[in-house]
């Protein structure tokens, strides 16, 4: 985080009200305590303070767990019935947030929120403001709910590589599903979506431990064996599941800008050859620099950067 986060200020170039660093001190749950090395709450909040010493942030927001303020947003976002069900439910099954999500929108001091993950990585061509661009887009297509840069680093022919039910329209390609990962959303209209509907999700099963080529035949018969036939209340869907289903009955859409002058990157794993490589690869991410195998992923690919990666060692030794 002390390298992506700088990184993506440095990206947007634009000039935000505010920067703010959303830390969320909720106990880890679901697979989040197994994933990599995890470090202390005393290492976050270090962490945390160097970026606001160093001028890249300019104030750190911890996440509200007054049961008030829970249960206010949940109602605000999935209705008065539904919010008491999931007062002791912040987080998925997996771990990842829900409450802590639309906490976020709903403390925005600004009209417009623009969310990033702490890992993505983003280009953004030396002239360009994709966040002008999009909030342009917001103000000219009301239907436009929440908006993005292009997913991955472009095609020889610019165009992204997965268009499947994608609509194409002036300046963006129209999605009904909804990315947690970077996203810009006019609060007023984001709330529109209300009331998102709840949905519970069945807890992990044993089968995802396996090797991957037997996953799918020992989960097929580990559900068989199961005595619920409906998901166990208690273990919610994630935020992005939910609001997907709430695009496909409303009549908003999720936008991904056209233009290839800005474009992000998700890393999938976090391990040690990533973490190794990331200096490089900002580096080269901010340049517009990539292996022609990476077109088109929104996801890196490590195995694609080698070559690259080697040489720009070899020069730095």
């Amino acid at each position: 985080m002390l390298q992506t986060i700088p990184h993506l200020i440095r990206s947007c170039r634009h000039p935000f009200a505010e920067r703010v660093l959303a830390m969320d001190t909720a106990p880890l749950s679901g697979f989040m305590p197994g994933r990599y090395r995890v470090g202390t709450q005393q290492e976050l909040e270090a962490a945390c303070q160097t970026l606001v010493d160093r001028g890249v942030i300019d104030r750190i927001v911890k996440i509200d767990y007054d049961s008030t303020q829970i249960q206010n947003v949940y109602q605000k976002y999935f209705g008065v019935e539904p919010a008491q069900r999931m007062l002791d439910h912040t987080h998925n099954w997996k771990g990842s947030t829900v409450y802590a999500s639309l906490y976020c929108i709903e403390a925005s001091a600004t009209d417009y929120y623009l969310h990033f993950d702490a890992d993505m990585l983003l280009h953004q061509k030396a002239d360009g403001d994709w966040i002008n661009s999009a909030v342009r887009l917001m103000e000219s297509h009301p239907k436009i709910v929440t908006i993005r840069p292009f997913c991955g680093p472009p095609l020889p022919e610019g165009l992204p590589l997965h268009l499947a039910n994608a609509s194409q329209e002036e300046g963006f390609y129209g999605h009904q599903t909804f990315s947690m990962r970077t996203y810009l959303v006019n609060k007023q209209r984001f709330a529109r979506l209300a009331p998102i509907p709840l949905m519970w999700k069945y807890y992990p099963m044993l089968s995802r431990h396996l090797p991957p080529p037997f996953q799918s035949s020992f989960a097929k018969v580990e559900r068989q064996l199961r005595p619920q036939v409906e998901p166990i209340q208690g273990a919610l869907e994630s935020f992005e599941v939910m609001t997907n289903h709430r695009l496909k009955s409303a009549n908003f859409i999720r936008a991904d800008l056209s233009s290839t002058d800005a474009w992000t990157l998700h890393p999938p794993k976090h391990n040690y050859d990533y973490l190794k490589a990331l200096p490089n690869l900002i580096n080269f991410i901010e340049q517009g620099e990539y292996p022609p195998g990476q077109a088109g992923s929104y996801d890196v690919l490590l195995n694609e950067w080698s070559e690259w990666l080697n040489a720009e060692e070899a020069i730095n030794c």
